[in-house]
């Protein structure tokens, strides 16, 4: 697939959507902000009832069926995501060219673990003009990182800064991983963020068991809760928690988590 084959891509995407698209403005072209619009429940689809926990901030024609077959709102954002993308700057500088190229007044979201965004590549992404990243911090402690990894976190831990320096939109996530990255790790990527700008969104996801850490179990409903309340605490306005079905067992666990504003 060409540069020219995404703009192809993200040009149907707009013709398909152009009656019912929701015009984001650029601080908020994040996958975060989406959910502030809707919850992906379906409800409004499958019954024809919206959910009591629905934002209702759009029309049910403002909805697509996502990528992940789950539904959601038809914003004005091509996203690249899946695997890591950096160690092909070239590529996307030019796709990132040609999508703004359509004049179809759409933002571009980067979702990556940092390492290809190299000062040389922040700038050449920069001036391609990609508007947002969301980076994905694997762990604060620098060992436990490597464990992880195989690689360093010295570069990944100053990328906050370098991105917002630059003028781009930021949003971070982490994974929740007991014995591994919990709520110490939480808090201190929480402060480093904070320190950065309070107003970054911050998605903390619980792990799913899989591959060579498939012994490790998700995280519970208790230590969900303590890693968002840590986040908070250490400053952070906007913290999410994500992969609710692994910790969230039943509806007065979802009640809480909604009346605390954490999903």
């Amino acid at each position: 697939m060409s540069p020219e084959d995404i703009a192809k891509v993200a040009e149907d995407y707009v013709e398909r959507n152009k009656e019912n698209f929701y015009k984001e403005p650029r601080d908020q072209a994040t996958s975060w902000h989406a959910h502030e619009l809707c919850h992906s429940c379906g409800s409004c689809i499958i019954s024809g009832k919206r959910s009591k926990y629905c934002p209702r901030k759009l029309r049910l024609d403002q909805l697509t069926l996502l990528d992940d077959l789950t539904w959601g709102p038809a914003r004005n954002i091509i996203s690249f995501t899946g695997g890591d993308l950096a160690c092909q700057p070239e590529f996307y500088v030019e796709a990132t060219k040609e999508i703004k190229s359509l004049d179809r007044d759409l933002w571009v979201l980067f979702e990556t673990n940092g390492y290809g965004l190299t000062p040389k590549n922040l700038d050449l992404f920069k001036d391609a003009g990609i508007d947002s990243f969301w980076l994905d911090i694997k762990a604060y402690d620098g060992r436990v990182h490597r464990d992880l990894t195989g690689a360093s976190n010295e570069w990944i831990l100053k990328l906050p800064h370098e991105i917002v320096e630059r003028d781009f939109v930021l949003e971070v996530s982490s994974v929740y991983i007991p014995g591994w990255v919990e709520i110490d790790q939480i808090g201190k990527i929480a402060e480093l963020l904070s320190q950065v700008d309070s107003e970054i969104p911050y998605a903390i996801i619980a792990f799913l068991s899989e591959h060579k850490l498939e012994h490790v179990p998700s995280p519970n409903f208790q230590q969900m809760i303590d890693s968002f309340e840590t986040a908070k605490d250490a400053g952070l306005k906007n913290v999410r928690l994500g992969n609710l079905g692994r910790f969230v067992k039943n509806m007065e666990d979802y009640e809480m988590l909604f009346k605390m504003t954490a999903i």
